[in-house]
């Protein structure tokens, strides 16, 4: 590895270049990234989701149509403007480390991994549907029974 001849001080000058280059390169990408942000509108635009790179909501905007809204359909909207503005995180990071990493495709595969695999894209919304309910039942919901009016007595 060392040739016959080398300077030892000329390749270890080369080398701190080297490692000052990455790590110049490491701060921006640091950088870039810390700026990534997705927002995603629901089909009406009532609800706007903006997610940071780690996918962690920045943002909720809810105009007026949104809070005229059943809780259980606007959560669902909420849910589905999070969900496809984190399946969009990977493409946003692609598109600004491109230009920082260049022709390194390790590098790039190793930035992307995760991402794709944590934030996959949502299955598309079937029109029509009624959301899901989601959380414990509603201990409150007697079923239409009035229980103070009960002949039986306790």
């Amino acid at each position: 590895m060392n040739p016959a001849g080398a300077d030892p001080d000329a390749m270890m000058r080369q080398w701190n270049e080297q490692i000052q280059t990455k790590l110049r390169q490491a701060d921006e990408m640091k950088m870039v990234a810390n700026a990534v942000q997705v927002t995603q509108r629901s089909s009406d635009g009532s609800v706007a989701v903006t997610v940071d790179q780690n996918g962690i909501v920045s943002a909720l905007d809810l105009n007026d149509a949104a809070l005229r809204k059943q809780p259980a359909h606007l959560s669902a909207e909420i849910l589905n403007a999070m969900r496809a503005a984190q399946a969009q995180i990977a493409a946003r990071m692609h598109e600004v480390m491109a230009p920082i990493i260049g022709d390194d495709s390790a590098t790039m595969d190793a930035l992307m991994g995760g991402y794709q695999e944590r934030f996959p894209e949502p299955p598309p919304e079937e029109p029509g549907t009624p959301p899901r309910p989601t959380g414990p039942p509603d201990d409150d919901d007697f079923g239409g029974h009035n229980f103070a009016r009960d002949t039986k007595g306790w």
